[in-house]
């Protein structure tokens, strides 16, 4: 089973009730498929688009609606997910963002590190998940 599958499991319905609105500082928004990706200035909009296509076809943008931001610092990107309420704390939490992050860095960003932020409705950082 793929990580993106299960971090489905872990986002949970919650996320569709975001209050995340179009005025906001996150960054340029892309659509893809129900989902929302946000990407920042220091993001290559190809990159933002590369990680978005690939959360379409590991069907974690599934048609509901999640929101994420990619912001890079340096050489690490840091792919940001709203979770519900509580849902950081969730058991294997750490187990499972840091699939994903390997996840992203092999097959999205050619191995470059990724950081997983697991974050409130307003993308406030709540649990960092390093690479390891």
């Amino acid at each position: 089973m793929k990580i993106i599958r299960i971090l489905i499991a872990v986002v949970l319905i919650g996320i569709a009730l975001l209050r995340i609105t179009s005025c906001n500082n996150y960054g340029k928004k892309l659509t893809f498929n129900g989902g929302e990706l946000y990407y920042t200035s220091q993001v290559a909009e190809t990159d933002a688009k590369k990680l978005g296509e690939y959360l379409v076809k590991e069907k974690f943008f599934d048609g509901t609606r999640k929101t994420v931001q990619l912001n890079k610092n340096g050489g690490t990107y840091e792919f940001r997910i709203v979770m519900i309420k509580d849902g950081e704390k969730a058991p294997n939490t750490v187990e499972t963002f840091t699939s994903v992050s390997k996840e992203l860095s092999e097959n999205v960003f050619g191995d470059s590190k990724v950081v997983v932020h697991l974050c409130d409705d307003h993308l406030k950082t709540l649990r960092v998940i390093p690479e390891k």
